[in-house]
């Protein structure tokens, strides 16, 4: 199996990132790594050049041997779909949006035939890092048992310890000071009995014991997402839609927890 990093000519600020993570993951899962370099409409083979120069350093100290290619198509996105569906590929890896929203692995996620992977935080470009956890982000809803079963997939092979956390906001600065907490705390928990009974069961339907479970709450999602505490060595996995306009993928929350996560994320079709 191989481990497919996703590259365009204009992505070179970060193309190290996104290579370093693809060799953590390639170590950490036994496999090989290739680097695809998309050339579009509006490039040419020759804008493959620096981006190629910008990731020879990263690559060279993988130690790995590394397949690189180029990939032609109208769009990124339709490029990376296309070649993250031929030969052996078990992950595709993608370089940070400059604003942290990973639309663009968003956009390629919904039609990937394969996980997507969306490489940041700071532990991401260390090539020799191995993934030590992986944390499920768990919203209790129907399709949260298959991405529960995704992640500990991932962990299995990772060789790393599987962790279930759910998250939510308390939005009692939307709500008048004298019933903000009286009025939202009690809905705050019983979501949160709710959602720690539905991860318990999907960790007995799984046959899984003695796994890290967690709710966190926080005023913004940036708050709820960092109060899981988080390592260098961590993976987070997310679920998507796959029945959902590309635009509706993730929904507001999911999405929300991917912007704010400090670790690199995989996007998982659920």
């Amino acid at each position: 199996m191989t481990v497919l990093v996703g590259l365009s000519p204009r992505a070179r600020d970060d193309a190290g990132g996104a290579v370093g993570l693809a060799a953590r993951l390639a170590r950490a899962w036994e496999e090989d790594l290739a680097v695809a370099l998309v050339v579009t409409p509006g490039d040419s083979d020759t804008d493959a050049a620096p981006a190629w120069t910008a990731v020879e350093g990263v690559l060279a100290a993988t130690g790995l041997a590394v397949r690189q290619e180029t990939v032609h198509g109208r769009s990124v996105a339709e490029a990376l779909v296309t070649a993250a569906g031929e030969g052996d590929v078990s992950a595709l890896v993608l370089g940070t949006d400059a604003d942290r929203s990973g639309r663009i692995a968003t956009r390629v996620a919904r039609s990937s035939p394969v996980p997507v992977v969306l490489a940041r935080g700071g532990g991401a470009s260390v090539p020799g890092m191995p993934v030590d956890r992986v944390t499920c982000a768990f919203d209790g809803t129907t399709a949260a048992p298959a991405v529960l079963a995704a992640a500990a997939d991932l962990a299995r092979r990772s060789a790393a310890s599987l962790r279930v956390a759910s998250f939510a906001v308390r939005r009692s600065a939307a709500i008048p000071p004298e019933v903000g907490l009286d009025a939202e705390e009690p809905v705050i928990a019983g979501w949160t009995q709710q959602v720690t009974a539905a991860q318990q069961e999907a960790l007995d339907a799984l046959g899984l014991e003695g796994t890290d479970t967690g709710v966190h709450v926080g005023p913004s999602w940036d708050a709820a997402v960092h109060a899981a505490g988080w390592s260098e060595s961590d993976l987070l996995v997310v679920g998507g839609s796959p029945n959902a306009a590309t635009r509706f993928f993730l929904g507001d929350r999911v999405g929300a927890i991917l912007a704010a996560a400090p670790v690199p994320a995989v996007i998982v079709r659920s």
